[in-house]
C-alpha cells in the first residue's frame, strides 16, 4: 500500500497496532524501504520516556509519540532522547482531560508537536476532536499542531479554519480498497 501512495504522502505513520503486532523492527524495515520520509513512531509512550523514546530513534523514527497524560519527567526524557538523535517529539493528547491548558507546559519543554486525537473507538462512533481544535486554535493557532482521529476528507473539510501543521490520516487509507484514490481525495480537500 506505501509503494501506492508514496509520492502523495509527506509522512508515514508506523501506528501502534502495528508497532504492538510486529515490533519495531518494522520501524526499521519501513525506515529502509522509504528513506527519504518522515517516519512517525506512534509509540505512546506512557513510562520510561528516555529508554522507550531511545528504542523508536534507533530504528529510525524522526518522531515519537508520547501520551499527554506521561508525567512530565517522562516527556522531558523523551525530547532530551529526541535531541540526541536529530528527531522529534509529538505528545498525543488522547483522553487529556485539558490539553488546551497543557499545552504551554510542553512548549516550554521543547516539545515539537500536540496531537489533539480522538480514540478509534470514539471516532468510529462520530466523535472527533473539531469543538477542540477551534479552541485550541483560537488561543495558540495551528503551527507545531497535529489532529488525529477518525480524519477523513469531510472531517478535514470542517477544519479548513483552524488549519493545523499535520494531519494524520489512518482507517480512511488503510480500510480503502482503493487507497491511492482515497489519498488523492484527502489531498484535494487539503489543497
Amino acid at each position: 500500500m506505501l509503494e501506492q501512495v508514496e509520492d502523495l504522502i509527506d509522512i508515514i505513520e508506523i501506528g501502534t497496532p502495528l508497532i504492538v503486532k510486529e515490533g519495531v523492527k518494522e520501524i526499521e524495515n519501513i525506515k529502509k524501504t522509504f528513506p527519504k520520509k518522515t517516519i512517525l513512531a506512534d509509540m505512546k509512550i506512557m513510562d520510561a520516556g528516555e529508554l522507550e523514546a531511545k528504542i523508536g530513534f534507533d530504528v529510525g523514527a524522526d518522531i515519537v509519540t508520547c501520551l499527554g497524560l506521561a508525567s512530565s519527567t517522562t516527556i522531558a526524557g523523551a525530547k532530551k532522547v529526541a535531541s540526541r538523535n536529530n528527531g522529534k517529539i509529538m505528545v498525543d493528547m488522547i483522553n487529556h482531560y485539558n490539553p488546551i491548558s497543557k499545552w504551554p507546559e510542553l512548549l516550554e519543554m521543547g516539545i515539537d508537536y500536540g496531537c489533539l486525537h480522538t480514540a478509534h473507538d470514539d471516532a468510529v462512533t462520530g466523535d472527533n476532536s473539531i469543538e477542540i481544535l477551534e479552541q485550541f486554535y483560537k488561543i495558540y493557532g495551528g503551527n507545531n499542531l497535529a489532529v488525529a482521529g477518525g480524519v477523513n476528507p469531510d472531517l478535514i473539510q470542517g477544519m479548513s479554519h483552524f488549519q493545523p501543521e499535520i494531519v494524520v490520516v489512518g482507517s480512511y487509507i488503510t480500510d480503502s480498497a482503493q487507497p491511492r484514490e482515497a489519498v488523492e481525495n484527502v489531498r484535494k480537500v487539503m489543497n
